[in-house]
This record gives C-alpha cells, structure tokens and sequence, in this order.
C-alpha cells in the first residue's frame, strides 16, 4: 500500500480526468462553454449527460443522432448514451482507428443532482479506465444567490461540495458580497479541504483548475484544524500538537486530524481498512498527507466514495511542515465515535500487557 516507486510516471502517462458538477441553474455549462474556448484546451474531449441542461445549443443538438463530435474550437464532444466508462473507452479505440484526433484531457460535466462519488470511483477503479486515465479534480460549481438556501434544503449540494477539489462560487455579480462571504464559511464547514474562487459570467483561468492544482499534488495547505466552523476540538495526551476536530452538517460531518507526532502505519492501515469495510457508503472523501513513522516524506492520500487511490509520496512537506493532516467527510455516521475510533486505534498508545 506504502510503496511510492512508479505512481508518478504511471499518473504522468496517463490522461487527466476533471468532473464538473454543480446544481441546478448553478452555471455549470456556462463555464464550460467560456472554458473549451480558452487557449490550450483545444484537444479536450467533453463528456456531457445527453439529459438535462445541456446547453451547448445547436451543437449539441447533433449529437442526440451522432454520439460524438468535433466542435469547431477543436474539442470532441460526446453525449454519454450509456455507461461512463464505456463512453471513455469508446472515444479512446475512435482515436486509436483515426476517427477522432488525439485528446490530453478529458472533462465530464454530470446533471446538477448528480452525487459525482461514483463517477470518481468509475475512473479510480475500472481496469477499463485506471491504466489510460487519472483523475485529476472534482470542480463544483456553487450558486453565488441561492447557493446558502440550497444547501440547507438540498442534499444533493452538500454531497458535492464534500466530495470537492475545489468550489467555484458564481454569479458573483448579482450576489452580494456578504452573502458569498457566509457561503464561503458553509463551504468550509462542509470540506475544509476545498479550494475556492469566486467568478462571473463562467470566467476562470484554466490554469487555475488544472496546472496549479495538478503541481499541489492534491494535497491542502489550509490546516484542517482552522476550520472556520470546527466545534469540540480534542487534545490528545500525549505527544505535543496533536488535534482533532469535527463537524457536522445535516447527515453530513466532518473530522479533521492535525499531528506533529509520527503515525504509526501498522496502526493506520488497519483502521483505514476497518472504517472502509464496515460502511464504505458512507465515505465521501478523505484527503490529506500523513507523517508515518520512519519515513522523511509525506504520503499524500486521497479517496474519493468507498475508493482510496493509491498513496503517493510528496517530495517535501507543505508549507515545510512535517505534520499529518487529514480531512475524513463522510455521511450517516456518528462524528464522535468516528473521532474516538481514530483517537484509541491510530493515535493512543497501546497499553503494555505485564
């Protein structure tokens, strides 16, 4: 589970996969739209559900008779008829015979009350897919307006914003500037772990989602521990610097890890194992690194729905840290006895038997 050698030029070889979801109305395809515009990303393939708010207009039109297409701007566009995976598979053997041009990234853009956790779990583990494809963000798109409300009164909204990478809050020109500021702390609440940016008219730097994510590896530089919204944080006692917080929204909580002290990995894998196993439903996704005990580099994990990646190790430490941080976001569980599991299992010191 802990070897490192070969992840990074298998993840180099393969194609990026990013999904773009959101709710309803939230702006999802007017994102898209000022996206496969932009420089550089004109050999992406866009899979889009052939229900739903579509968007594209008269294009897409086209590809209810024609599964896949070449837009003008260069990109390929295919409408998803059956399964995810098939799809994918599909457009790869249409470039293999030379019906398509070669793509470099591949975006899916899911329905607005799409939970994206088993589209992830299809490209994280499908042998279809893994040895072509990797996945490299889950984009959410939150509405700048209405976006408090629906959280509150839409489950669909908070299970994507939990399962985020990073959240882009839109339609910041009607929305006022204190209520995307309240939506940022409900954000955080939900996925401390997320990154987020604000944007209009479906304008965003490219770059922004894809390279500078990509070079962080996936892994956070906000401390889990300075969740804005962290209540009953615990104090372990024993080794310095050890925290851990949680919290919870609706059928949704959160647990954050904070420890300066080496974790030991006989210790970690097991646990790891035990929560996945018992109820891997209601894992919506763990991220962070994790400072093991004898190792000088920091092992990034990354999980996303019952699915853990495979572990990685990071060449230095964020922000030259050697600390564990690790965010577990899950749903239906008891946020306490989760917290106590990890604090006796992975944290306490076992007791000497005399």
């Amino acid at each position: 589970m802990m070897t490192p050698q070969g992840r990074s030029r298998e993840k180099q070889n393969r194609i990026p996969v990013s999904i773009v979801t959101g709710f309803l109305g939230s702006g999802k395809t007017t994102l898209i739209n000022y996206l496969v515009n932009q420089d550089g990303m004109e050999s992406t393939a866009l899979i889009i559900n052939e229900f739903g708010e579509i968007g594209l207009d008269h294009v897409l039109v086209e590809s209810s008779f024609e599964n896949t297409l070449l837009l003008e701007n260069g990109c390929i566009c295919c409408s998803i008829r059956g399964d995810l995976v098939d799809t994918i598979c599909d457009l790869f053997a249409k470039v293999e015979n030379g019906q398509l041009p070669p793509f470099t990234r591949i975006m899916v853009e899911t329905t607005g009350i799409a939970d994206p956790g088993p589209i992830a779990q299809d490209i994280l583990s499908d042998e279809g897919v893994i040895h072509r494809c990797v996945l490299e963000c889950i984009v959410v798109i939150v509405d700048g307006v209405l976006g408090l409300s629906q959280i509150n009164r839409a489950p669909e909204v908070a299970i994507q914003i939990a399962q985020a990478d990073i959240v882009l809050i839109s339609k910041i020109d009607i929305g006022s500037p204190e209520r995307v500021d309240r939506l940022q702390v409900e954000i955080l609440a939900i996925n401390p772990t997320a990154m987020i940016a604000v944007m209009e008219n479906g304008e965003i730097d490219p770059d922004f989602l894809f390279q500078s994510f990509a070079a962080t590896s996936g892994a956070t530089s906000r401390p889990a521990s300075k969740n804005a919204h962290s209540h009953g944080d615990i104090h372990h006692h024993g080794p310095p610097l050890t925290t851990a917080g949680s919290h919870a929204h609706g059928d949704i909580a959160t647990i954050s890890v904070v420890r300066e002290a080496p974790i030991e990995e006989a210790r970690l894998r097991p646990w790891l194992t035990m929560i996945y196993s018992l109820n891997p439903h209601a894992m919506l996704r763990m991220k962070g690194f994790v400072r093991l005990a004898n190792h000088d580099r920091p092992l990034l994990l990354h999980g996303v729905g019952s699915v853990i990646s495979p572990p990685v190790w990071l060449e230095s430490w964020p922000e030259g840290k050697p600390e564990t941080r690790l965010v577990f976001i899950f749903k239906e569980l008891d946020a306490d006895v989760v917290k106590k599991s990890f604090q006796k299992h992975v944290l306490d010191q076992p007791s000497k038997t005399v």
